[in-house]
């Protein structure tokens, strides 16, 4: 399963923002630093669930579905903060661009009211461009990766202009750590419009304009638009918006207030919901009840918090992932052990019935025979490629 990241500057909320997503508490404050070592942790994917299109309640133990939604886990990653001259070794950034190999999609947060400075450093809200903030984090990566890249370059140069390499499988060889292969490779060359054959001709700006696009393909971003319920926000998210980014606009203190007063009983509120139902209300202060009087303001504004959003998007949109259904019997919709629906799996878009197989298991995988859509009950083709919410049974040699 691909791994997103948690990344950007220092003090602009990523803490915060995985400690809402994950209800793993990690150290949070008002000034640079306060992460120092990455942390790991387990969110959940929210999509649709078909029981009730077919009619039947999934069997308790199964990933949890609330109201026809279910949460499928998924692991995260938050990096420590980046600052400029990172690439170098300024702040922590070496430490950061080590951890950021091992996501394959990239979550940049900003404060999206302007409110910190390059540094991570608390300033008057609206006195700094957050667009600047996800450039810095562009920056210091390709100056990373173009370092990767040049070490040892003359021995580079050599292997390909004398045949005994290609370009891409050195670049392979050298990136294998950021899960870069001679594919990815071989498509940046060609986007870029360089001749891999004499990288001897390469200019500084070549290496930059490779790097960066190879890096655009091989780690996507997706930009949260953290402090999104801070008035000088608007500005901060128009401008990242023009400036051609993909933008979720949210606000990690308020899903963390969410997710904690639901967890206490306080009120009802499911991750991705677009508001919220509170339950005890004798038991909130005034201070409280403000605090999610701007909390529901908020999510009136802007569909929710968007928190949940950032997490669906990355998996589904970016990293293109497919939910399905596997179950044994198509007709009782069951596994082995007679559970409903028992989970789902997610697969890569373009799947097929096969490598869902292996997904579940390698012996099933070796033994696949062919599979049944559940609905129709009818045979699918050895090419037919999966789509969300696609209720499968697989037929292998091993379970006749």
């Amino acid at each position: 399963m691909e791994l997103a990241g948690i990344v950007g500057k220092a003090n602009v909320g990523k803490s915060t923002l995985f400690t809402a997503l994950t209800m793993i508490e990690v150290p949070a404050a008002n000034f640079p630093f306060t992460t120092t070592k990455p942390n790991r942790g387990v969110t959940y994917l929210r999509v649709t669930c078909v029981c009730r299109e077919l009619g039947v309640k999934d069997s308790p133990g199964n990933s949890l579905c609330v109201d026809g939604m279910r949460f499928v886990p998924i692991s995260i990653i938050d990096c420590p903060g980046i600052v400029r001259g990172a690439h170098a070794g300024r702040g922590m950034g070496l430490q950061f661009l080590d951890e950021i190999r091992q996501a394959d999609a990239l979550i940049v947060v900003v404060d999206a009211s302007g409110g910190t400075d390059d540094d991570g450093n608390p300033v008057q809200p609206g006195s700094h461009d957050p667009v600047e903030d996800v450039r810095m984090v562009e920056d210091e990566m390709d100056l990373w990766m173009a370092d990767l890249l040049q070490k040892d370059w003359n021995r580079l140069v050599r292997l390909v202009e004398t045949k005994q390499s290609t370009f891409q499988a050195e670049v392979a060889r050298k990136m294998s750590g950021l899960r870069i292969n001679e594919q990815s490779a071989e498509a940046a060359l060609e986007s870029a419009e360089l001749d891999g054959s004499t990288p001897s001709k390469w200019t500084q700006q070549d290496v930059l304009l490779y790097v960066r696009t190879l890096r655009r393909s091989t780690k996507p971003m997706i930009i949260a638009a953290n402090k999104a319920d801070v008035p000088t926000s608007r500005e901060g998210i128009r401008g990242l918006v023009d400036a051609g980014y993909d933008v979720v606009p949210c606000s990690a203190e308020a899903e963390k207030l969410l997710r904690l007063a639901s967890k206490k009983g306080v009120l009802k509120y499911s991750p991705g919901d677009e508001s919220f139902e509170v339950l005890e209300t004798a038991k909130l202060t005034t201070d409280q009840r403000r605090a999610l009087e701007r909390v529901a303001d908020f999510m009136a504004r802007n569909g929710g918090t968007g928190v949940q959003r950032l997490i669906d998007k990355v998996y589904l949109e970016v990293l293109k992932y497919v939910p399905v259904f596997p179950v044994e019997d198509p007709n009782t919709l069951t596994d082995s052990k007679g559970r409903v629906l028992p989970d789902v799996y997610l697969v890569k878009e373009g799947s097929t019935p096969r490598d869902l197989a292996y997904k579940i298991h390698s012996d099933l995988g070796e033994s696949f025979l062919y599979a049944v859509d559940a609905r129709t009950k009818m045979r699918l083709s050895s090419d037919y490629r999966l789509k969300s919410g696609d209720v499968v049974s697989i037929v292998s040699a091993a379970r006749r």
